[in-house]
């Protein structure tokens, strides 16, 4: 654990070196050359790049944005930056024309520096979800006068042309606010639709680790055990293992477990517990890639979820999903916008006294409520 420590200091001194660099540099440049805002005019045949490098669930709200751009422009040519780990998910976006990958260090900054450039001239440089600061660096290396952002996303505003910092949008759902700078490019739909399509060889090759492993080609309720964002956002390996109990009682089911492999531990003691009260269930913790478990989901009854990229992937594909909310962002931020009559949202109420997201326990979201919810969701699409 020492060790570890060790690491995640070393990259925190790591990553403030890298944030003090770009500073340094760039401000420099923008005293010789600081962005001139223009208006941003935009039609089918424009060029536009978005730069999208959070995590998983970011990078599907950001997608809002990019179908906002896509629905006023059809035909506009869209190119995405994305971090390298986050391919599968820009991959299964049909609007995006070309994705290029984001890496860490000077030569890598420079070669994506080359390539952006020769894949330009760009209309518009929008900036979703992405703190790096290789990102604001790059959009004004390439067209400084019409970079397009949210001031709270970064340590570096005044390298953007365009920030938006209105009140209330920094409470507002995360997908709505990439719908809003979609706007400042010219979008007019105030509606926000993830998207995340599902390939045919995705799905083929689910039915071929499913067939592999003997399971069930089709789960009835998939349960994703890990949370995203910090442990507060989990709900008890116990509080599933429970609704487990009262799916398999009422009939319901097959039950999957959903997860990456840094879930596997808490599959484990599900799996302990399950067994020893003869409770029916199939594991693919950790056994599908991204792809294969968007399939899943596709073909999943329902997925009861707490607030994780799996969630707003099931929202995307418009999966039928149990959402099991902290209070903090809450359903205001992070539930579903589009088809809420197939999801039921169920949040946990704030304390009295509540100061961090910490003084709220998802322990108190209980088994029996969320069946309630289970049922609703599960007979409805039968």
């Amino acid at each position: 654990m020492a060790n570890l420590g060790k690491r995640k200091g070393n990259l925190s001194l790591s990553s403030s070196a890298n944030l003090l660099a770009h500073k340094a540099v760039f401000r420099l440049l923008t005293m010789v050359r600081p962005p001139r805002g223009r208006p941003v005019r935009l039609g089918p045949e424009s060029r536009v790049l978005v730069f999208s490098t959070a995590g998983l669930g970011d990078s599907l709200l950001d997608s809002a944005g990019i179908h906002a751009l896509a629905s006023e422009y059809p035909g506009i040519h869209i190119q995405a930056v994305v971090h390298h780990r986050r391919t599968d998910m820009a991959r299964h976006n049909p609007l995006l024309e070309k994705l290029h990958f984001l890496r860490k260090g000077p030569h890598a900054f420079l070669a994506l520096w080359w390539r952006l450039r020769n894949h330009g001239p760009w209309d518009a440089v929008l900036y979703f979800s992405c703190h790096d600061p290789e990102v604001r660096c790059l959009g004004y290396l390439l067209a400084p006068d019409v970079t397009i952002g949210l001031t709270w996303r970064t340590e570096m505003p005044w390298l953007c042309a365009k920030n938006i910092d209105e009140p209330g949008l920094r409470r507002a759902h995360l997908a709505l606010q990439a719908v809003r700078v979609a706007a400042e490019a010219g979008a007019t739909t105030t509606r926000a639709r993830m998207v995340y399509c599902v390939a045919a060889e995705d799905r083929v090759a689910l039915d071929k680790t499913l067939a592999g492993l003997g399971f069930p080609l089709r789960p009835g309720v998939t349960f994703q055990l890990g949370g995203g964002g910090g442990p507060h956002r989990d709900w008890p390996v116990g509080h599933f293992l429970k609704l487990a109990e009262l799916t398999n009682a009422a009939g319901i089911g097959p039950i999957f477990l959903l997860g990456g492999p840094d879930h596997r531990k808490k599959a484990d003691e599900f799996s302990a517990a399950a067994s020893s009260r003869n409770i029916p269930f199939f594991d693919v913790v950790g056994r599908l890639p991204l792809p294969q478990s968007a399939a899943l989901l596709e073909r999943s009854r329902c997925l009861v979820s707490t607030d994780t990229g799996i969630m707003h992937l099931a929202f995307a594909i418009g999966s039928p999903t149990i959402a099991l909310l902290h209070c903090s962002p809450g359903d205001a931020r992070v539930g579903p916008l589009a088809d809420r009559d197939r999801h039921v949202v169920i949040e946990l109420p704030k304390p009295a006294g509540y100061r961090v997201p910490s003084d709220a326990s998802m322990s108190n979201l209980q088994p029996e409520d969320v069946f309630a919810g289970l049922k609703k969701v599960f007979f409805r699409n039968a």
